[in-house]
């Protein structure tokens, strides 16, 4: 329903359909679940090194790990393969995990994932 400038209540005739608030909530909903946040796990078999990171998006940033840059801890240490990742739909369920991978058994954990291989 609208209202002209004569304070009219009109229905409205055609247009969009769903209303712009529900596409608004679909494109949200669609967001939410491509914009995922990724913990993983890099390793160096040159130098026997690990990197754990989190992003939103993977591809691009162990591109930047390997490809790109000319500055960084990780470029002395390339090439890079990834060895590990989990998927989290919050950002902070991931930084959790993440500080977990970065602690003392978390290291463990992937250095027995790393040599099981």
């Amino acid at each position: 329903m609208t209202i002209d400038n004569k304070g009219i209540a009109n229905e409205k005739k055609g247009g969009d359909f769903p209303p712009f608030a529900t596409k608004q909530a679909l494109l949200e909903g669609l967001f939410y679940f491509v914009s995922m946040f990724h913990v993983y796990v890099l390793y160096s078999e040159n130098f026997q090194n690990i990197y754990i990171g989190m992003t939103s998006n993977l591809e691009e940033r162990f591109k930047s790990h390997n490809e790109l840059g000319t500055k960084g801890w990780t470029i002395q240490f390339r090439p890079w393969q990834i060895v590990y990742t989990e998927q989290f739909a919050e950002k902070k369920d991931a930084l959790i995990r993440e500080k977990q991978l970065k602690g003392a058994k978390g290291r463990e954990f992937i250095w027995q994932l790393i040599q099981s291989r």
